[in-house]
């Protein structure tokens, strides 16, 4: 369940009482001077719609503000109900989820140096357990994730963002191993270095199945910790093996490792967008017409079978060249 506190001038008051009592929505109204408060709690499915038919009466965008917050238990005549979560929560919510960590920020860069220096260290060390504190702290799924969630927007003002700040990312754990391969010498290649410098079936299919799990955990509202140390697992020790093997003047092998990288990152994200674009496509939202849901739908299947079409080539490409 989902509460939600609506602030809006007095004289719009009559119009949000109308739409909620059309809706048969329960709500408490608070009049103060110059601002009425709604406050009202909706079952988690249905916050998407009611955000929706606010927002097309103007709250939110043109007057008043929205605020969610989540409801964990409720008590009813004494009894505790401990409420469990809904099956997924509003694009809105998923945007404050991700935005973070999905634009360039200097948070943003310096937990990706931080995840860089552990990265380069563990491949060069042949230290798995500092290569896991860099999957850890790097924060490579916002932006993946807030990128996918633009496309579910009419007007798409953050997928550019998000692919900025996943670019610098990733070209950070980049510079970063280069950095320090050349300032640690090393006789021979690690373990750890050689088995990310060629793409197999078992990377990209742990890729996909983090991405589809990121999409699902994402839509959900749940936190996303756990799934973005998987995710990150496959982009940032690859990234920072890139540039640990041109210190090295490894050029071939430096290649091949670039390659994992970046079949991951269009795996991650065409997994996560499948299950993004599937949900959108089967969950009607807010006050759009019949006709345009139909075209919105149209539009999304469209992408379903990309994505689909995108990660089979992956997998095709990886059997036939290596």
């Amino acid at each position: 369940m989902k509460a939600l506190k609506i602030i809006i001038p007095s004289e719009k008051a009559d119009i949000v009482r109308g739409l909620l009592t059309n809706l048969k929505i329960q709500f408490s109204s608070i009049k103060m001077e110059n601002e009425t408060q709604i406050e009202l709690i909706v079952n988690q499915d249905q916050t998407s719609i009611l955000l929706e038919e606010l927002k097309g009466i103007g709250v939110g965008t043109v007057f008043g503000q929205i605020q969610i917050f989540p409801v964990s238990l409720s008590v009813e005549s004494k009894v505790s109900k401990f409420v469990q979560k809904g099956k997924s929560i509003s694009i809105d919510e998923m945007i404050s989820n991700t935005k973070g960590l999905g634009i360039l920020s200097t948070h943003f860069v310096l937990l990706c140096i931080f995840a860089g220096l552990l990265a380069a260290f563990g491949l060069l060390f042949d230290n798995v357990i500092i290569i896991i504190a860099s999957m850890i702290i790097a924060p490579l799924l916002g932006p993946i994730a807030l990128a996918v969630i633009g496309t579910l927007l009419p007007k798409n003002v953050y997928s550019k963002k998000a692919f900025l700040a996943e670019f610098i990312g990733l070209t950070t754990c980049l510079v970063i191993g280069l950095l320090v391969g050349l300032i640690i010498p090393l006789e021979n290649l690690t373990n750890q270095i050689t088995i990310r410098t060629s793409p197999g079936i078992p990377d990209i299919v742990f890729a996909i199945v983090s991405g589809l799990a990121a999409g699902i955990f994402i839509i959900r509202g749940e936190s996303t910790n756990i799934v973005g140390v998987a995710v990150a697992a496959s982009l940032c020790p690859p990234a920072t093996n890139v540039g640990v093997l041109l210190a090295k003047q490894e050029w071939w092998m430096a290649l091949g490792s670039f390659v994992l990288l970046i079949l991951n990152v269009f795996s991650i994200y065409a997994a996560c967008a499948l299950i993004f674009w599937i949900t959108q496509s089967f969950v009607r939202g807010g006050s759009i017409s019949e006709r345009q849901f139909k075209k919105i739908t149209q539009k999304y299947y469209i992408r379903i079978l990309a994505a689909i079409f995108l990660l089979i080539s992956i997998i095709v490409i990886i059997i036939l060249f290596y």
